[in-house]
């Protein structure tokens, strides 16, 4: 999908800009043309931001609400521990894919590097591996900027297609070392 979307906006920036050079031959001003150039920059700007590592820096809220995760560089990759607990008997959203769940006082997660190993796969992709409390497994993951406040996981088995996927909500962007 991203793959597409970087494909639409080259073809629409080159359409805009012969169209740009024609409606100015024909005498139409550029003020018809911003809001449309300015979308464009917009979308090559958040893109270009999502593919750095930085842009997922900072402390995020799953989306069950029950742990911050910190998020940050790890050498060459991205990882991220847990920060806080917020609700110790909630368990993660991401439920057991086929696996009998270990009780959670039996996974001690407060400080335990959950993602480890993320490197760009793509347009504002990236992937690694991310730990399940729910069932102590470890599972490949993909994370996506949706923007600067919200970001999806997606942990799944073989493909991402068949994968279970959270929005995490942005805390705040500081981050401290990682290991």
């Amino acid at each position: 999908m991203k793959k597409q979307m970087i494909v639409i906006t080259t073809f629409a920036t080159v359409l805009m800009s012969t169209w740009s050079a024609q409606a100015q031959q024909a005498g139409l001003s550029d003020y018809y043309l911003a809001p449309v150039e300015a979308e464009i920059q917009a979308n090559k700007l958040a893109n270009n931001q999502a593919n750095r590592p930085d842009a997922f820096a900072g402390t995020w809220l799953t989306q069950s609400g029950s742990l911050e995760v910190q998020i940050g560089n790890c050498g060459q990759s991205v990882c991220g521990k847990v920060s806080k607990i917020n609700d110790a008997a909630n368990l993660s959203n991401m439920t057991a894919m086929g696996s009998t769940a270990t009780p959670v006082s039996a996974i001690p997660v407060l400080g335990k590097t959950i993602m480890e190993g993320f490197t760009a796969s793509g347009a504002a992709t990236w992937s690694g591996t991310i730990f399940n409390r729910a069932d102590g497994q470890t599972y490949a993951c993909q994370m996506r900027m949706l923007s600067p406040t919200e970001l999806e996981v997606t942990a799944y088995k073989d493909k991402p297609e068949n994968g279970r996927s959270q929005v995490w909500t942005r805390v705040s962007n500081t981050v401290t070392a990682q290991k």
